[in-house]
């Protein structure tokens, strides 16, 4: 029996191969037991990364490489809306219970908020004319949760760290953490930065200098505040090696694990009477070795209520441990422990985007009046970043000035005279961004345009000073 042409091509054409999903493994074909390589017919299953929580993480990552400068504009856009929403909820809410002067602060914040980047500054290139087209530069508000002012500051600052880092010879990254409080107030990030300033003294020999910022986070679902610190620090040694090994209280243990505990006992008991002060300077041998003796001590009681062990390739609760067990170990680590994280830094960029992570942490929460009423008013004049050592002096949190062309990146002309004019003031809807964030003005303003927003002129402002002086003038006669 004959077959078709028809059946022939079915038979003959493959079938298509399974695509490769994002954050997916290809399957491979089973194996017999007694192969090399089988599976382990034992019940265990090796890891999937077929999962939600790895399939997700894999999309965002995908999805954020994938975002220019104009979709992150987008988005601040929207996050400043919200943030007007609710400054404009406080305003209302004193405004109808009476409380004029919180009403009129608020009031002056949202038309603060909501102006911001409304109108821009044109400038034009005054050395090589209509080759180059006019830069436009945005007039901002200067507010602390400000999305679109927090953004270039944290752009301009990022910048600024980078070059600096020809300054460091062996960069760490220290993190610095209390534990979440349920109120915040500005005396809280004064006490903060003056036990930050404390540390830093206290490893002096250490650490040369570098940048600390605090950086502030709010918990929606226990309504509680975190404040911790970032450090980029230039230290004088270089940390030890993963395998390196040491004796501590007793027991061998990683050199890394040793130096992190010793930052983590600094820091507790800055915060905490309980384990007595950092020995001075210069301090008797018998005060120095009762420093180590309760160092070791506070080693030996954090060892012995722990809460996890290492087990199956990551940290797990320990079993067999009763409610009331947990109970006490959870309490003796919650007033006997901080949270210190110490790591090299190998990645410039990385680093400076996570000491910087305060100026935009705030967008987080800018859609709870709540939230946005207490932490403005703990932040009210606080300085939240600060150079130390080395890098004492270098300003990296500037105000948001447009007359400063040297704050937004490399404005350069046709000619690289770079002789830039002020043309005017345009409106928002003269400007148009690129993909690569850069703001220039449209086509159809040519370089003689004086601005669209009306301004008064000199002669409008001296009228009503002539007028009042006539006046006055006749008064006397």
């Amino acid at each position: 029996m004959t077959r078709t042409g028809q059946e022939r091509e079915m038979e003959e054409r493959a079938g298509p191969s399974r695509p490769f999903r994002l954050g997916t493994r290809r399957r491979r074909a089973k194996r017999a037991a007694s192969e090399p390589g089988a599976p382990c017919l034992s019940g265990a299953k090796a890891h999937s990364l077929d999962t939600g929580k790895q399939l997700a993480t894999s999309v965002q990552e995908w999805s954020d490489s994938q975002k220019t400068e104009k979709d992150y504009r987008a988005e601040q856009i929207s996050l400043k809306s919200t943030l007007a929403g609710s400054i404009h909820f406080l305003w209302q809410r004193y405004a109808r219970e009476g409380n004029a002067p919180e009403a009129a602060k608020w009031e002056k914040q949202w038309f603060q908020v909501s102006n911001c980047q409304t109108e821009w500054v044109g400038y034009r290139a005054a050395c090589c004319g209509e080759q180059t087209r006019p830069i436009a530069v945005p007039i901002g508000c200067n507010h602390r949760m400000c999305p679109l002012c927090a953004w270039h500051r944290s752009q301009l600052a990022r910048v600024r760290i980078k070059t600096m880092f020809d300054r460091l010879t062996h960069p760490v990254l220290i993190t610095l953490t209390i534990p979440n409080r349920k109120t915040i107030k500005k005396h809280d990030f004064t006490l903060f930065r003056q036990r930050v300033r404390q540390f830093i003294a206290q490893h002096k020999e250490w650490i040369h200098g570098g940048v600390y910022s605090l950086e502030t986070t709010y918990n929606r679902r226990e309504k509680s505040w975190h404040i911790h610190c970032h450090i980029l620090a230039d230290v004088s040694t270089s940390l030890p090696a993963k395998t390196e090994k040491t004796e501590l209280a007793g027991q061998r243990c990683y050199a890394f694990t040793a130096i992190k505990l010793k930052l983590e006992f600094d820091w507790l008991r800055l915060w905490s009477t309980r384990w007595g002060k950092m020995a001075r300077k210069g301090a008797s041998a018998m005060r120095l070795n009762g420093d180590i003796y309760e160092f070791e001590q506070w080693v030996c009681l954090g060892r012995a209520m722990r809460l996890k062990e290492w087990s199956g390739g990551a940290y797990r609760t320990i079993e067999g441990l009763s409610t009331s067990e947990l109970r006490v170990r959870s309490e003796w680590n919650a007033a006997n422990r901080r949270i210190v994280d110490l790591r090299p830094v190998t990645d410039r960029d990385g680093a400076a985007r996570e000491v910087l992570k305060y100026i935009t942490k705030a967008a987080d929460f800018c859609d709870i009046p709540a939230a946005v009423e207490e932490f403005c008013n703990a932040v009210r004049g606080a300085r939240l970043i600060q150079t130390f050592g080395s890098w004492y002096g270098v300003k990296l949190d500037t105000v948001f000035d447009p007359n400063h062309l040297e704050d937004w990146g490399e404005m350069k002309c046709t000619c690289g005279l770079n002789c830039w004019e002020r043309m005017g003031v345009f409106y928002a809807r003269d400007v148009e961004t690129d993909e690569t964030g850069r703001s220039f003005l449209k086509r159809s303003f040519d370089h003689r345009s004086r601005g669209t927003v009306p301004r008064p002129t000199i002669r409008a402002l001296e009228a009503p000073v002539e007028e009042g002086e006539q006046l006055c003038k006749m008064e006397r006669r």
